[in-house]
């Protein structure tokens, strides 16, 4: 078991590389690493799934964010305390 020390991941970490998984961001040996810590981490485990669930849905929901002029409407709308649409 000390052979494979190279290969632990801390949760902090997991988190971390999960994150970077989730975009397409993590290597090869990250990806292995957080593979080999799920196995073990039932907590790392559960959020890895709750993270991939939360980006499906967000994906399906197609959001579009605000220009930066329609955000400027809305900073000016709340600052003057008005609730028509201009």
């Amino acid at each position: 078991m000390k052979r494979l020390h190279f290969m632990k991941l801390s949760c902090a970490e997991a988190e971390k590389v999960c994150t970077k998984a989730e975009y397409q961001e993590a290597g090869f040996i990250e990806k292995l690493k957080l593979k080999l810590h799920l196995y073990f981490c039932r907590t790392c485990n559960d959020y890895y799934h709750s993270n991939k669930k939360l980006s499906n849905l967000l994906k399906k929901a197609d959001l579009k964010t605000c220009s930066s002029k329609e955000k400027e409407v809305f900073k000016n709308k709340i600052k003057n305390g008005t609730s028509k649409d201009a």
